[in-house]
């Protein structure tokens, strides 16, 4: 079992909203397919996010949001007593207030150095919250691009700031290195909640996707404290186990991709929304 850290990173290289990377990160990032970056916020700039994540968690939103507001380890319409992994996708969208704030801007500031091809701008964000004691609550491992429509460029980078200390106990982040160097994307079905259903179950029923894990795949541990993230590509396969602590974990997720990309994706219909009404045959690969 192997856990990456990367202790040269640190509040030493945030001056204002800028966090520098170095040139060797950006390289491992580009071949590794992920990087761990400590102590990108201060306590003082999560506690101005703390609020509004523990609302939409809390279902202050659920009324207006539909598949927006789920449980991404089991199917819509699990009543939310009985949620285990909490979704709330586009918080922003549906509170303009968090809209410019500082996570965005330093993530923001991060994702210019890793992607020196064009212009980056913010794609999506969701809250996701893993309640205490419940061993269900995993994140299937996945591709991200298996999710998304297939554009010209798929560059991404994806932030995940923990809001809580994340390690194996709560299900931090597990990543295949290097597998965003295969090919071809891993084939993606929809998650069965049938034993009957051997070919996969229905994008009507849950948002989530799964794939096939190879044996000699070889997972790393992402563990970090709060405050610090974990950013990725789009097509390294990547997931997350349950949460067997006694405490929450939360976890601020933020993708950006390249600016035309956007516009592809928005001229598709896709926004990143579960409401979307788009035809996911054309999107699962």
């Amino acid at each position: 079992m192997e856990r990456i850290t990367n202790p040269d990173s640190g509040k030493h290289r945030r001056k204002g909203t800028t966090y520098r990377i170095t040139d060797d990160e950006i390289k491992r990032y580009n071949t590794e397919g992920y990087l761990t970056l400590n102590e990108v916020l201060s306590e003082t700039e999560l506690q101005t996010l703390d609020h509004w994540f523990d609302h939409f968690v809390a279902g202050k939103e659920m009324e207006r949001m539909g598949r927006d507001f789920c449980d991404m380890s089991q199917p819509y319409g699990t009543p939310f007593e009985e949620f285990q992994l909490v979704n709330a996708m586009l918080p922003s969208f549906y509170r303009p207030e968090l809209a410019n704030n500082i996570f965005f801007q330093v993530a923001e500031t991060i994702a210019a150095q890793l992607y020196q091809d064009g212009k980056a701008a913010m794609d999506y964000e969701q809250f996701l919250a893993k309640r205490p004691s419940k061993e269900g609550a995993e994140f299937a491992m996945h591709q991200d691009l298996g999710y998304w429509p297939k554009t010209a460029n798929t560059w991404t980078a994806t932030f995940s700031l923990a809001l809580t200390d994340s390690d194996l106990i709560n299900g931090c982040l597990q990543v295949l290195p290097r597998t965003n160097k295969e090919p071809e994307l891993r084939k993606h079905v929809p998650k069965s909640y049938s034993e009957d259903d051997e070919n996969g179950g229905s994008r009507d029923d849950s948002h989530t996707l799964v794939i096939e894990i190879r044996p000699e795949d070889k997972v790393v541990y992402l563990p970090v404290k709060r405050g610090s993230v974990t950013v990725h590509d789009e097509r390294i396969v990547h997931g997350s186990a349950g949460n067997l602590s006694e405490d929450w974990r939360k976890t601020y997720v933020m993708a950006f991709r390249d600016v035309e990309t956007i516009k592809q994706e928005r001229a598709m219909g896709f926004t990143h929304s579960h409401n979307d009404d788009v035809n996911w045959d054309d999107i699962i690969t």
